[in-house]
């Protein structure tokens, strides 16, 4: 649905990106790793190198404050 509190940080040659990613609360466990491997791999993509942490978030508990994903 969204993603928010998006942070990018560097240390030497690794890339650091890290947010919180809002989706369904209904949605399965395993719905909400599928769309985060295909983030992971998406970012990958432009740096094989970066370090992705996603933070999954039911609808109803986000803030609500971030980019629209669709």
């Amino acid at each position: 649905i969204e993603a928010h509190d998006v942070r990018t940080r560097q240390a030497g040659k690794a890339s650091f990106i890290d947010f919180h990613l809002v989706v369904p609360g209904e949605m399965s466990v395993d719905q909400a790793h599928e769309i985060c491997d295909r983030i992971e791999a998406a970012l990958k993509a432009f740096d094989k190198e970066s370090l992705i942490t996603i933070h999954v978030e039911p609808e109803d508990k986000a803030k609500h404050s971030g980019i629209v994903v669709l």
